[in-house]
C-alpha cells in the first residue's frame, strides 16, 4: 500500500512539473508576442572633414569625409553602409547673417524630400551629381534644359523607367523597372524644381570634394558654407517602415 502510494505521489509530482513547464513556455511565449517592438535607434553621422575651425578659401577645393554608425544597419567604417545612401548638402550663403534664419526656419526640422530619399535607395548618385558631370548629366543641366512642367515630369519619369539613349551622348541610361510611376515622377519633379541653384547642391558618398565659389567682389569676408551630412536608416527588425535620419551639421567661415 504504502509503495502503490509513494508511486502516485511520485506520477504526481512529475505531471506536476511538466504541467508548470508548459504553462512557463505559454506564458513566455505569450510575453513574447505581446511585447512591443525593438525601437529603431538612430543613426550617428559626424563630418570628420573638414574640421570644426576650418576656413574655407575662394576657388579652392574642399575635401570632405564623413562617418555613419547605426545600430540596426552598420558602421561605415567597416563598408557596411551604402555609400550612395550618405548626402552631404552644400549650400553657400553669400552673407553669414542669413544662417542663423536658416537654420532655425529650415534645416533643423526639414525632411528629407521624399524624391531624394528614394533616390539613395537607387543608383541615381552612381552616374549624376548635382553640379557636375558624371557618366550622366548633372541634375542642374537636366534641369535648365527642361522647362519645369507636368508633360516634362511624364517624360522625365518615363525614361527613369524605361532607360534613354541620346539625349545626353552615346552613354546609354539604364532602365529602372523596379521604380513606380508615382516615385519616378517624384523624383523627376524633384531634379526640374530643387537644381536650379548653383549654390545648393547635394553629393552622395563617404567622401569627395568641391570647390568653392570665386571670391566675390564686395564682402568677400560675409560668405560661410554650410555642410549637412546625413543618412536615413532601414529601420529596425521587427518595424522596416519606422526609418530615422542621422544628420550633422558644419559651417565654414572664410
Amino acid at each position: 500500500m504504502t509503495l502503490r502510494m509513494n508511486k502516485l505521489r511520485n506520477v504526481f509530482v512529475a505531471g506536476s512539473v511538466i504541467l508548470v513547464t508548459m504553462l512557463s513556455g505559454a506564458l513566455l511565449s505569450a510575453f513574447r508576442e505581446s511585447a512591443p517592438p525593438a525601437e529603431n535607434t538612430a543613426p550617428v553621422v559626424r563630418i570628420i572633414l573638414p574640421a570644426v575651425t576650418t576656413k574655407f578659401q575662394w576657388n579652392a577645393m574642399i575635401n570632405y569625409t564623413i562617418s555613419v554608425n547605426d545600430k540596426e544597419d552598420g558602421n561605415s567604417e567597416y563598408d557596411e553602409i551604402a555609400p550612395h545612401e550618405v548626402l552631404l548638402q552644400v549650400l553657400f550663403l553669400p552673407d553669414s547673417t542669413q544662417l542663423q534664419a536658416y537654420r532655425s526656419e529650415r534645416s533643423k526640422a526639414e525632411p528629407e524630400p521624399q524624391a531624394l530619399l528614394a533616390m539613395t535607395t537607387l543608383p541615381c548618385f552612381n552616374c549624376h551629381t548635382s553640379n557636375d558631370k558624371l557618366i550622366g548629366p548633372s541634375f542642374q543641366r537636366i534641369a535648365a534644359k527642361y522647362p519645369h512642367s507636368a508633360a516634362v515630369e511624364d517624360a522625365l519619369s518615363k525614361k527613369i523607367i524605361g532607360g534613354s539613349l541620346g539625349t545626353w551622348g552615346d552613354i546609354p541610361m539604364p532602365p529602372h523597372p523596379e521604380v513606380e510611376a508615382a516615385q519616378a515622377k517624384e523624383i523627376a519633379r524633384w531634379i526640374l524644381k530643387s537644381n536650379k541653384d548653383v549654390d545648393h547642391f547635394y553629393l552622395a558618398g563617404f567622401s569627395g570634394a568641391f570647390k568653392t565659389n570665386m571670391k566675390p567682389v564686395k564682402d568677400a569676408g560675409k560668405g560661410v558654407y554650410l555642410l549637412r551630412a546625413s543618412y536615413t536608416d532601414h529601420g529596425s527588425k521587427d518595424n522596416p517602415q519606422q526609418r530615422k535620419r542621422g544628420q550633422y551639421m558644419l559651417v565654414l567661415k572664410n
